[in-house]
């Protein structure tokens, strides 16, 4: 292993103890795999503070990423897919670590701008797409939902042109929404509205008219019982669908 791999591991954080001994609480494990070594001691100072996050390994390279996820499995992962080889690696890492490490939840915090690299990123199934110019608070808010088990893509800057709902194998055809039912060509819509594409933007990357667009979104707003376009979006964000 190189001298850029790093693995730390801290202990268990209890809950404040209320009338009796409360059960120890594990904190949230997180790799953190970029290849400047800046970036990775700023994320480890980031999350000091944070009494539910541990960094407990850091790595510069795919192949010491893999030795620390393989010795102490993270629950999350902050991953720059762009590790060399233009991108390819650090895609391939993904690919790698979600298939060794079931249930691990993969954030994609880069700089790169690469549109096949991110769609193919989303493709294998990451859980959050963040550009390295957020804000701080916004970066460790992406953290805590990832961890809740929802997921975060940056609507910010050259983001806008990566679906996040590519469908996935695993993904069900329908999803609860309060007393509502969305389909999967919904859950699609909604994912991209929520990027800030136009409705001709959405026809395009989905393969299907822009006809076909609005009447999802009318069904949206039916399903969600709003009266404006934007609604659905801030709607849904609150319900922690986007």
């Amino acid at each position: 292993m190189t001298t850029d791999a790093v693995l730390d591991i801290r202990p268990a954080v209890l809950e404040p103890a209320a009338g009796r001994s409360p059960a120890p609480r594990r904190t949230a494990r997180i790799l953190v795999v970029d290849g400047e070594g800046i970036v990775r001691f700023g994320l480890r100072q980031l999350f000091a503070s944070d009494p539910h996050l541990a960094v407990i390994g850091e790595a510069a390279t795919p192949r010491d990423a893999l030795v620390v996820a393989d010795r102490c499995p993270p629950d999350l992962v902050i991953l720059d897919v762009d590790l060399g080889r233009g991108g390819a690696a650090g895609v391939e890492l993904a690919r790698m670590l979600l298939e060794r490490h079931r249930g691990v939840r993969i954030l994609v915090l880069t700089g790169c701008r690469d549109r096949e690299i991110m769609l193919s990123a989303v493709r294998l199934g990451v859980h959050g797409y963040v550009r390295k110019g957020a804000d701080t608070n916004d970066i460790v808010r992406a953290v805590h939902t990832l961890l809740r088990g929802e997921s975060v893509f940056d609507s910010g800057g050259h983001s806008a042109s990566v679906s996040p709902d590519i469908p996935r194998d695993d993904r069900p055809p329908a999803r609860a929404f309060g007393s509502a039912m969305l389909t999967e060509r919904e859950n699609q819509v909604l994912r991209l509205l929520a990027m800030g594409m136009s409705n001709r933007e959405i026809g395009r990357t989905l393969v299907i008219s822009e006809a076909t667009v609005k009447f999802h979104v009318r069904n949206l707003r039916d399903k969600l019982d709003v009266r404006r376009r934007t609604e659905i979006v801030y709607t849904a964000t609150r319900q922690g669908m986007v």
